[in-house]
């Protein structure tokens, strides 16, 4: 009994400290465990919109920047137009022929050519013209096909007559091949209504053969399964009607 409180007198603060040893740890390992943290979900990003489906462009319009007719065409157009000869008619020429054939593949795809190709001599400086009619509503297409000799072919569409002449169509074209309504552009008659008028075809540099040759399609607004509509070629005679049972757009006989 003696020592016992012999060794309390000597230790007085040893329980005392066992409990702040005890106190201390189980506080440090509270604060030395990390609290757990609760998970916060983000919502997923939206799908991305499926892109629109790409619609055929049937006969789409000439590009803003597309070349402008050239006034000097015009002008020495005006200034002849007067001293006209009447159409010369010359042979076609093989080569030339397969040109406008070519020509035609681009500027006029899908469309049907109209009557027989005219074939028109032509000296440099001089012009030729032949009847031209375009039904309302139609999609016509006008080529100039020079040949040997030709360096510079330009197409013209009027109505009326000198002195009171107006040219409602021009190619824009440089070199021997001219294009009025090509690729898309659409020549169609003015106003809606039927027109009846006149296709010159001028040789400005060089003289040949010049080939000439009409084509109609549907406009590119045309609604699916619509019949094409009626058109008349660049000709003396133009077609009145189609045999019975002709495929439609058939050329008379």
């Amino acid at each position: 009994m003696r020592r016992a409180l012999v060794l309390l007198a000597l230790h007085p603060f040893r329980p005392a400290r066992r409990l702040a040893a005890a106190l201390l740890a189980a506080s440090g390992c509270g604060a030395g465990a990390a609290a757990p943290r609760a998970e916060v979900l983000q919502p997923s990003p939206p799908p991305a919109p499926a892109p629109a489906p790409t619609r055929e462009v049937r006969n789409p319009p000439p590009p803003s920047d597309a070349p402008e007719p050239d006034p000097e065409a015009a002008r020495l157009f005006l200034s002849r137009v007067g001293q006209q000869r009447p159409a010369a008619s010359a042979p076609a020429p093989r080569v030339t022929a397969l040109a406008l054939a070519n020509t035609a593949r681009g500027e006029a795809r899908g469309m049907t050519p109209l009557g027989d190709v005219v074939s028109l001599a032509i000296g440099e400086g001089e012009s030729s013209a032949i009847p031209v009619r375009v039904s309302p509503g139609e999609c016509a297409v006008f080529i100039a096909q020079g040949g040997l000799g030709v360096i510079e072919v330009d197409l013209f569409v009027t109505k009326g007559a000198p002195p009171s002449l107006e040219i409602v169509g021009q190619d824009a074209d440089s070199g021997p091949i001219a294009v009025i309504g090509g690729r898309g552009a659409c020549f169609t008659s003015p106003g809606g209504a039927p027109f009846a008028g006149r296709l010159h075809a001028q040789v400005r540099r060089g003289a040949g053969v010049v080939l000439v040759q009409g084509y109609r399609g549907p406009r590119p607004a045309a609604p699916p399964g619509a019949g094409p509509p009626g058109a008349t070629p660049p000709d003396t005679a133009p077609p009145t009607g189609a045999p019975p049972g002709a495929p439609p757009g058939a050329a008379p006989r």
